[in-house]
């Protein structure tokens, strides 16, 4: 669906699609279409996820998966109450890559965990206008735009927030939005992390540490691991960006099977992004919502 309808039969043609349309209400109607991908303004979300709910179609949802944690609540009620599958769009989790970090984390290999490093920097200007600049479609900037598929993958291979700060940025861009977010994270678990994303940086690249009692990750384009033994370099392989957890989405609508990325899982991302940007609003250390 496309809301140029003359665009969606273009790409209908290119693609091979038997259907087109520019109208939600109709492509939900459709009884050939089992499952639906949205990917529609952030507001839109919690929307047209009980719409396709409604219509029992299964749901794989951008992120943040809303704009507030209720409308969450809502959107997972809503497929519990029609038995339709909900998954939210964590690639990172369908990752190898990520989920052997995981396994190593969860061998115990790296001992007790302390802290965690994430830097993603980005060179993103933006057109006057876009819906992403407004902070009622949006969310807000940097921090929910990329920041949250890392503040999932830290809960993913950590657990979960007790408290988190956050500072921001619109210096360059003077945009609505944070262009530049600063979060520090603490775990349950007592480790620490901290996450700079950004898109102000056109000579940049994306890094992740993991600092434990026993050992080191160090994720960049390879990925080391530094023991007492030494250090190992392990096979890196970045796949297409999305394949991992649309597969894991396709067998669970055709043959079952539980999420990479709940609905619960973007519930706990959208608690801790509204944590953190109160935390902005206030310039305090906030605790998460249980």
């Amino acid at each position: 669906m496309v809301r140029d309808l003359h665009r969606a039969q273009e790409l209908a043609a290119e693609f091979g699609a038997e259907h087109a349309c520019d109208r939600v209400d109709d492509l939900l109607a459709d009884p050939q279409v089992d499952a639906v991908y949205i990917s529609s303004p952030v507001h839109l979300h919690c929307e047209h996820v009980l719409a396709a709910a409604a219509q029992g179609k299964h749901i794989f949802c951008e992120k943040p998966m809303a704009l507030t944690p209720d409308e969450c609540r809502q959107m997972i009620a809503a497929c519990q109450d029609a038995d339709v599958h909900l998954e939210v769009c964590f690639v990172l989790r369908g990752w190898p890559i990520y989920q052997q970090i995981k396994q190593i984390l969860d061998q115990g290999r790296l001992g007790h965990l302390i802290e965690l490093r994430a830097h993603l920097g980005k060179w993103m200007p933006r057109q006057k206008g876009e819906w992403r600049l407004d902070p009622k479609q949006g969310g807000g900037g940097a921090l929910v735009d990329f920041g949250s598929h890392y503040l999932d993958l830290f809960r993913y291979l950590v657990g979960d927030f007790a408290r988190i700060a956050c500072m921001g940025s619109s210096a360059l861009f003077a945009w609505e939005v944070e262009e530049s977010a600063f979060a520090l994270i603490e775990f349950k678990s007592g480790a620490h992390a901290t996450l700079g994303a950004s898109c102000t940086m056109p000579h940049s690249g994306n890094v992740l540490e993991i600092y434990g009692s026993e050992g080191t990750l160090l994720l960049g384009e390879q990925l080391r691991l530094l023991t007492k033994a030494g250090e190992e370099v392990l096979p890196a392989e970045f796949p297409d960006y999305y394949s991992g957890l649309l597969d894991n989405f396709c067998r669970c609508v055709t043959a079952g099977g539980a999420p990479l990325a709940s609905g619960l899982d973007g519930l706990r991302n959208t608690e801790a992004i509204a944590t953190a940007y109160l935390s902005l609003q206030q310039g305090h250390i906030l605790e998460v919502p249980e």
